[in-house]
């Protein structure tokens, strides 16, 4: 059976795609994922104020907030361990877990008409003529007009010939921890320079900590340190107090993330790349669930183009890649500039001076663009 669309991966940006398309009167749909559903995804669960504000484009913004765990504040520490407490007026992020999230935003796109198949291990893609024309799992095939791989940093269909830059994550759960209600922590600690360290509230009862840590050396080579002894050492360091009273739930689990700083190889004939599948996360918060999605809405409305006979394939695909590079570069190039900066005393020094209220307005508005790729309206305090 020939599909107009197949979407492999339901995680969000393959199932904010689907939706998409669904949206845009592109009935014949169908989103596959290996994972029956719910299933649990690793993942820090966050989701930023730009992924709020596309949630809401796609009709889920209120449920999700319903759903989960409001943030309204940040704790910032330095390498030299000084502290800012950042808040806003209003909700700035929500933890919602994976497997309630992904969930919902299936559901969302099978309501418009989508066709989702849980437990469909795709291998492969079929390729007829220097064309994408299917995806195989084992002895079944399916075929579509085109296909949007969505598989996430481990992708088997990438046409990216470029070496991986990667970062490296580790995190538990733990109960009965205290920390301050609906304020995430950010631990910018020497042991995972210039990367971080987090703690996320996940619920009432329940965090999330964890690291993140460049997975290469600066030789770019894998790098030789083991993250799981970092890790024990972070929490050593950072959290012994706090946890000794502390319940752990399940074990530690990690995952990498695949990054880079210009977007390139988003589309082959008969296919397009989105998400982590094309390197399309941030290189200073590790954050991909936003950019996931929003990649996944460009590459929607590219094919909508295709379809209502707008463009040409060479032409969308050319223009979703400008797209997501006009989206993202800027952030990503700010990224880098923060990663530097972690690495010089300017943190501690803006930190000294936190007490100005132009000083908390500027570090407000200029970490708000560094670490998530916008402007906060709250205020620092």
């Amino acid at each position: 059976m020939r599909q107009t669309v197949l979407v492999v991966g339901a995680g969000p940006g393959g199932a904010v795609a689907a939706l998409s398309l669904a949206q845009q009167g592109i009935c014949d749909v169908t989103l596959v994922d290996r994972d029956q559903f719910p299933r649990n995804k690793t993942c820090g669960s966050g989701l930023s104020p730009n992924a709020l504000k596309l949630l809401d484009q796609v009709g889920v913004g209120p449920e999700v907030r319903a759903r989960g765990y409001a943030i309204s504040g940040l704790r910032l520490k330095t390498p030299g361990g000084r502290s800012m407490l950042l808040r806003s007026p209003d909700d700035a992020a929500v933890i919602l877990l994976r497997k309630d999230f992904d969930q919902l935003l299936v559901e969302r796109a099978q309501s418009l008409g989508v066709r989702f198949r849980e437990g469909f291990h795709v291998r492969s893609l079929i390729e007829e003529g220097g064309r994408v024309v299917g995806v195989r799992a084992g002895s079944e095939e399916l075929r579509a007009s085109y296909v949007i791989c969505a598989d996430g940093a481990h992708s088997i269909f990438s046409r990216d010939p470029r070496p991986k830059r990667t970062i490296s994550t580790l995190m538990g759960w733990w109960e009965n921890f205290d920390f301050e209600p609906h304020t995430l922590e950010m631990i910018f600690a020497p042991l995972v320079s210039p990367l971080y360290g987090w703690m996320f509230p996940e619920t009432e009862e329940r965090v999330n900590i964890g690291i993140c840590m460049d997975g290469q050396d600066p030789d770019g080579s894998k790098t030789s340190r083991n993250v799981r002894e970092v890790f024990h050492r972070f929490l050593d360091q950072e959290f012994s107090e706090r946890l000794r009273n502390a319940r752990p739930v399940g074990q530690f689990k990690g995952h990498p993330i695949s990054y880079t700083t210009w977007i390139q190889h988003t589309a082959a004939p008969g296919a397009v790349f989105l998400g982590e599948a094309a390197r399309m996360t941030h290189n200073a918060t590790g954050e991909g669930i936003f950019q996931a999605m929003q990649s996944g809405m460009y590459a929607s409305r590219a094919l909508a183009r295709i379809f209502r006979g707008e463009a040409t394939e060479t032409e969308a695909m050319q223009a979703y890649a400008w797209q997501c590079r006009r989206r993202f570069t800027t952030s990503f190039i700010m990224g880098h500039l923060f990663r530097g900066l972690v690495k010089t005393p300017v943190l501690d020094s803006v930190a000294r001076l936190y007490n100005s209220a132009r000083v908390r307005s500027v570090t407000t508005r200029a970490l708000s663009f560094a670490l998530a790729g916008s402007v906060s309206r709250g205020e620092a305090g």
